[in-house]
């Protein structure tokens, strides 16, 4: 069975995150795009991504803002 898990990374070419479904197929994210954050130990987030001078996701009720690093790889669910 598939995990449901995709790995967002930054794309430096495209100034943006993306996903990878398959080898060469995949997703351009964009500002205003939702998903679930893979967070380990079964804890995941449900997000919205935004655009500012940087990356940041905003979650939760008060939309607590955390701003994602261009060096890391997430583990992310459309």
């Amino acid at each position: 069975m598939k995990s449901r898990w995709k790995q967002m990374s930054y794309n430096e070419e495209l100034d943006c995150w993306f996903i990878l479904w398959g080898d060469q197929v995949g997703y351009k994210m964009r500002s205003g795009d939702w998903f679930d954050l893979h967070l380990g130990n079964g804890k995941i987030l449900s997000c919205l991504l935004e655009l500012g001078r940087d990356w940041y996701i905003l979650t939760g009720r008060n939309d607590v803002r955390f701003y994602l690093k261009k060096n890391e790889t997430y583990q992310v669910n459309l």
